[in-house]
């Protein structure tokens, strides 16, 4: 390839959105989506450093250098913190597409746009259907159903997904050589084919730490009926909150597992059925449905 992308993997998405900038064929708007962690904003970012640099994206330029911090003029970044996206927010974005440029294109990354409430998307479609000149929206998603329809049929999409724990293990080792092998078969495990969630935890022993802590935890609780003991556990996980996703995705992975390789058909079904249970427990979670009650079925049913 002919840019630096800095990701592991991708490499037919990555040669794609190059042919589009090398031929000329660039659509005014991309739907990059996929599982969240591999790599999807980060393509974003390096995709409108391509487009804004006037030095062939040479990462060291004035240009090159605000792009990656979130400071220049004609980028515009509005990163997923967790919160909607309301009409407010992107009239304002509008008004700033609105105005003149500085840069070879005005670029807009909208990270999660799932997040926009019905007001919010229909006045982003407005702009996605009269974009001002020489302006790209690069959009990301981790959920392409939750994107409404319309919006869906005015981008290009390109789906990215997760790799091979082998090929994401071959590709760490690379990465960094001097890492123990016991650190990488570890992040490998847990990122779940995730590369950007693979590099955070290699690169941070504490947050490996507390996966790993996390893993334990479910296996004595998959490994024990105790129920005074699975409640403990949901206590701690009322307190905290944030250690509830790594829980359900550590969790899903363990059954998965399990599932894989039971022979007896009616605990197939049984783990089937606890994958579905976690799937269920972690929409309601997202209703505001009373946590703990939530989490109590939870360790009741698995």
């Amino acid at each position: 390839m002919k840019y630096s992308w800095s990701i592991i993997g991708h490499e037919k998405q990555l040669e794609r959105i190059e042919s589009d900038i090398e031929s000329g064929n660039l659509a005014h708007a991309y739907l990059l989506s996929g599982p969240n962690s591999v790599g999807k904003h980060t393509v974003s970012k390096k995709m409108a450093g391509i487009l804004q640099c006037e030095n062939d994206f040479c990462h060291d330029c004035k240009t090159c250098l605000q792009v990656s911090k979130g400071s220049h003029i004609d980028t515009i970044e509005l990163i997923d913190d967790k919160n909607s996206l309301k009409i407010e927010e992107m009239r304002k974005v509008m008004d700033r597409l609105n105005m003149s440029r500085q840069s070879k294109y005005k670029v807009l990354i909208i990270q999660s746009i799932e997040r926009m409430t019905t007001e919010a998307a229909n006045s982003f479609l407005k702009m996605l259907e009269e974009p001002p000149p020489k302006t790209i929206f690069i959009l990301t998603t981790n959920d392409v159903n939750s994107v409404i329809e319309t919006l869906i049929s005015r981008v290009r999409i390109i789906k990215f997904g997760v790799v091979s724990s082998e090929y994401l293990y071959s590709e760490l080792k690379k990465l960094y050589p001097e890492a123990d092998e016991d650190s990488i078969h570890k992040a490998c495990l847990f990122a779940m084919g995730k590369t950007g969630k693979a590099l955070n935890l290699l690169e941070n022993p504490e947050v490996l730490a507390e996966y790993m802590e996390i893993y334990h935890k479910t296996q004595n609780i998959l490994n024990s009926r105790n129920i005074a003991e699975r409640f403990l556990y949901v206590e701690e996980l009322s307190v905290e909150k944030e250690k509830t996703t790594i829980f359900f995705n550590i969790l899903t992975h363990v059954l998965r597992s399990k599932m894989l390789d039971e022979k007896s058909y009616d605990l197939r079904i049984k783990y089937t059925n606890s994958l579905s249970k976690i799937a269920e427990t972690a929409m309601l979670l997202k209703r505001n449905i009373n946590f703990k009650l939530a989490l109590e079925n939870l360790m009741l049913a698995i």
